[in-house]
């Protein structure tokens, strides 16, 4: 397809301004969110409202975005940036709006559900809007479904391609999502949670003048192919990852099935699945096409990442940790994932290495579960009651780094000799197994261990903890003494002080227990998944040598001169 030569900007827009202001709309895009976990503590206090509210409004963006991606080829090909970045971010304002005002969860849910839709959207725009600008790539064509390499040596190339390219894009996200992360923050400490929503909504404001006054109007060269039947199909697959978030995520609150809502959650997940699976295997161009988990590599690469995503929520003991060790807030332990940037640049560089030298996936994936192990075995010795905020910036180095390179490679693994028909398909599969499976299921487990492990040791820990004990009773009575004589309360609220003094010291040493035996059991799932990636045997591509990204038949696309 032509474009015009400085497509999608006006002609005195220069080259080098014109990647930076596309860079700079990625802020906007990958910034703004329905509900920010990071600021979980000061929205529930806000919006009186239990925490688990904010991560299934989060979760639901993420469930958003999964049920964007077999729309994304359709939407591309489009090729209209400007008219859908304006729609894009005049309907994210509004929904910030929305978000900023309300006092309803169920209406933050809707709006995060909405919001992840069309985030995902402006992302991958944004994306092929920038490389087509910046190294005249047509990246659609890559992946548009007929374009498949014949020749073997091609196909060998475009697939080591993958594993160089792949690193420095996911990186590049990485880096936004965590500055995102900072920012909020930043904002909810400074000033109000709020004050996040109108910030993005400043922001979004700003970018629809740039998108007006830069970009040209393109005219419309393809139908955008929408059939409304298949909202069906999202409203199905939505529904499904829906009910079953839900019963993840809300299951040690309301007891699980003793609850109605979680049977309730059940029923629907049940039947949403169902409908989904049937919808798609008697529909002649399905939403989803089923055929994809007959790739052996998706398969692979789903079940790494489900097993990667479940041990990286073991970094909700080191927020846990920081607080009752250190007692720092939100907004320091935000800071503190500032340094996951190193790790994910390690790791992006390690990643390109093994794929230049053609290391086995195999290989590559026990590499990044070691760190993980390394991570994990790290912790362990330093949980105590006066741990170190330096400490921490090792631990978590060390698991970006492994979580970087499962990351993208497991990426790379699904998307190896994959017909582009199901490229789509595999997409929301592989978003569905790092975004909503993996993450919901290990927050269960470990939450739910955290809290059993912590009562159990409570109650271990407090035998013996009375007045017959005489370092407990010394304790007590100096804290009685100094209630009533130094800080004047009566003698009813000084032994209820000292009450809670002592039940505060056994809650920290039960908790760090928790911490210490549940991060054992975590050396042993990592050591039980370097184990298992290294006896799968991988369907690996035959390399020719090191890559020359120029080298003619490097993609199979078009190159715009």
């Amino acid at each position: 397809m032509a474009h015009t030569k400085n497509y999608p900007f006006y002609d005195w827009v220069p080259k080098p301004l014109g990647i930076i202001i596309l860079i700079m709309l990625f802020c906007p895009i990958m910034f703004i969110n329905g509900a920010y976990t990071i600021n979980s503590g000061e929205m529930s206090s806000g919006l009186g409202i239990i925490s688990e509210h904010i991560q299934y409004a989060s979760y639901a963006g993420a469930i958003g975005m999964v049920v964007f991606a077999p729309f994304m080829q359709r939407v591309l090909a489009v090729r209209r940036p400007k008219m859908m970045l304006m729609t894009g971010f005049i309907l994210l304002f509004w929904l910030s709006y929305i978000c900023a005002i309300t006092d309803s969860w169920l209406l933050l849910m809707l709006c995060s559900l909405i919001t992840g839709f069309i985030r995902m959207a402006l992302t991958l725009i944004n994306l092929f809007a920038l490389i087509l600008y910046a190294f005249k790539i047509e990246a659609s064509d890559i992946i548009t479904p007929g374009a498949e390499a014949t020749d073997p040596v091609v196909a060998d190339k475009n697939d080591q391609a993958k594993g160089l390219t792949q690193p420095i894009i996911y990186l590049f996200f990485m880096l936004f999502a965590q500055a995102g992360n900072s920012l909020t923050a930043w904002l909810a400490y400074e000033y109000e949670w709020q004050y996040v929503y109108y910030y993005m909504m400043g922001m979004l404001m700003l970018s629809i003048v740039v998108v007006l006054s830069t970009m040209k109007y393109q005219r419309h060269l393809k139908k955008l192919n929408f059939n409304l039947r298949q909202f069906g199909d999202v409203i199905a697959a939505s529904l499904m990852m829906m009910a079953g978030s839900f019963i993840l995520i809300y299951g040690k609150t309301l007891d699980w099935f003793d609850n109605y809502y979680i049977r309730l959650a059940a029923i629907l997940f049940l039947l949403s699945t169902a409908a989904l699976i049937f919808i798609e295997g008697n529909l002649k161009h399905p939403y989803l096409k089923l055929g994809v988990f007959k790739q052996k590599n998706v398969i692979f690469a789903s079940i790494t990442f489900i097993m990667l995503m479940m041990i990286n929520c073991s970094a909700m003991f080191v927020s846990v940790f920081t607080s009752i060790s250190m007692k720092i807030d939100n907004f320091q332990n935000a800071m503190l994932g500032n340094y996951s940037l190193v790790g994910y640049v390690i790791g992006a560089i390690l990643c390109m290495i093994l794929s230049a030298f053609k290391i086995p996936f195999k290989y590559i994936f026990a590499f990044g579960f070691s760190f993980i192990t390394a991570y994990a075995i790290y912790m362990y010795f330093q949980y105590q009651s006066m741990g170190l905020y330096e400490h921490m910036i090792w631990a978590t180095i060390l698991r970006s780094t492994g979580m970087m390179i499962l990351y993208t490679m497991c990426a790379v693994l699904g998307s190896i000799r994959l017909p582009l028909k199901y490229m789509s398909s595999w997409i929301f599969v592989m978003l569905f197994a790092r975004s909503i499976i993996g993450p919901t299921v290990g927050t269960a487990i470990y939450s739910n261990l955290l809290n059993e492990r912590q009562q159990h040791y409570m109650a271990t820990l407090s035998t013996g903890v009375d007045l017959m004990n005489p370092e407990i009773a010394g304790s007590f009575n100096q804290t009685v003494k100094g209630s009533q004589f130094m800080q004047g309360h009566s003698a009813e609220t000084a032994t209820t002080l000292a009450t809670m003094q002592v039940s505060g010291r056994i809650q920290v040493q039960a908790m760090l227990s928790a911490l210490k035996e549940i991060t054992g059991w975590t050396i042993f799932a990592s050591i039980l998944f370097i184990i298992i990636v290294l006896c799968v045997r991988y369907k690996q591509p035959e390399y020719p040598g090191i890559l020359n990204l120029k080298e003619k038949g490097a993609y199979v696309g078009k190159e715009l001169a």
